[in-house]
């Protein structure tokens, strides 16, 4: 019995590893997607199980949600990252280009 809850203890432990891990790389990906500065707030982080729809129904997505937005056109931004770490859909889609421009627009 002792050796099942040590067990249980341990591979608990290595999963909140991989989670913390895996949660670390999103956000790694995003932050380079977004920059140090971004124009979006309001970030909401969240792991769908379930295939999201927008992603390809591929399962285990972080989702990324920026509730307000100073990009011209665009209200809310979604970003889904899959658990390794992997970019796969944004919404806008096209999020990159305007942040490339809202860049642009900042330089002296």
């Amino acid at each position: 019995m002792n050796k099942l809850f040590k067990l249980l203890v341990t591979l608990g432990f290595v999963s909140g590893l991989l989670a913390a891990g895996s949660y670390a790389g999103a956000l790694m990906t995003v932050g380079k997607l977004v920059g140090s500065s971004p124009p979006l707030a309001g970030k909401a982080s969240s792991f769908s199980f379930a295939g999201v729809e927008r992603a390809g129904n591929r399962p285990l997505v972080w989702v990324v949600d920026y509730n307000t937005s100073r990009l011209p056109g665009v209200r809310r931004a979604t970003l889904y990252v899959s658990a390794t770490g992997d970019l796969i859909a944004t919404i806008p889609p096209d999020l990159d280009s305007r942040l490339m421009a809202w860049e642009r627009s900042r330089e002296p």
